[in-house]
């Protein structure tokens, strides 16, 4: 039988005498143990914090997420709440604070934040590519044509959608107007409303929006391939949590049950990574000074 608190009220109550307990019904005596073994148990664990880089609004952030988290609680017993910073500062911010026990993110690797969490997996699927895009039929033909010309970032903080592009723009000597839309969601709504001549992006997130709001769009640049986003997680969760934590994410891939999480994400999975896997990511916020 797992052992479970008693109160202290009760610990601390004094006892019944010998003799009034002996005339005490026996059906109180049991009663008093049913209350007993009813109390909730004090070992049970706090949820893990999960927390989640703003690429869109936390509404679309929660259906995304907590199928996923959903999922990995069930497999492993280990709860978890998906938390996050109204922006991606305020995520920075308690990413810096080391208030999340697990997070997915790369802006980690920036030097100040850099060790203090682990790689324990990452998103599935090809690297993907920092890109700057245009609807269709923009006059724009290059990147040379952005010169003076008004782009939509999610943040200053995004390294995809920010850090790539500012680096090839500066390398190339241009200097754009920049429109910073929160989230990679309002950067494109910027571009699909006609507000910005053209806006930086995860090309993942772009393929993604682009054939859920069929929108028609080329590409001025597109940057060396990145991996996916990893799953990082804090020293401070035991190892054998750590360790079922990643089982269960590496094996949703092949699980049916996991099936609806991963369709509700539109992704094929999570798969194996390690910390070098990310020097190049690490590499790019040193050449911007982050």
């Amino acid at each position: 039988m797992p052992y479970r608190h008693v109160p202290d009220a009760l610990c601390h109550a004094p006892l019944l005498p010998r003799r009034g307990w002996r005339r005490a019904p026996a059906w109180l005596a049991t009663l008093l143990w049913v209350a007993i073994l009813s109390l909730p148990l004090t070992a049970r664990a706090e949820a893990l914090k999960f927390g989640v880089l703003n690429q869109q609004s936390p509404i679309q952030t929660a259906e995304r997420w907590n199928p996923i988290l959903r999922y990995l609680s069930s497999k492993t017993g280990i709860p978890l709440k998906l938390v996050m910073g109204p922006t991606v500062e305020a995520t920075d911010t308690l990413m810096g604070q080391e208030a999340f026990d697990l997070i997915y993110t790369n802006h980690n690797f920036q030097t100040e934040y850099d060790g203090k969490y682990r790689v324990l997996a990452r998103w599935a699927g090809k690297p993907v590519h920092g890109v700057l895009a245009v609807p269709e039929d923009s006059p724009l033909q290059s990147l040379r044509d952005l010169a003076g010309q008004l782009v939509a970032f999610p943040s200053a903080d995004a390294f995809l959608a920010f850090a790539v592009p500012q680096v090839a723009l500066k390398q190339a000597g241009i200097e754009v107007n920049a429109l910073y839309a929160g989230n990679q969601e309002g950067a494109m709504a910027q571009l699909k409303a006609g507000q910005v001549a053209a806006a930086a992006l995860n090309s993942r997130f772009l393929t993604s929006y682009a054939q859920r709001e069929k929108l028609r769009y080329r590409l001025l640049y597109q940057s060396e391939p990145y991996q996916e986003l990893p799953v990082l997680i804090h020293p401070r969760v035991p190892i054998p949590q750590a360790e079922a934590l990643r089982h269960a994410l590496l094996g949703m891939a092949k699980d049916p049950a996991a099936a609806p999480a991963l369709a509700a994400a539109r992704t094929a999975g999570f798969e194996a990574a390690m910390e070098a896997d990310y020097d190049n990511v690490r590499r790019l916020y040193k050449a911007i000074g982050k």
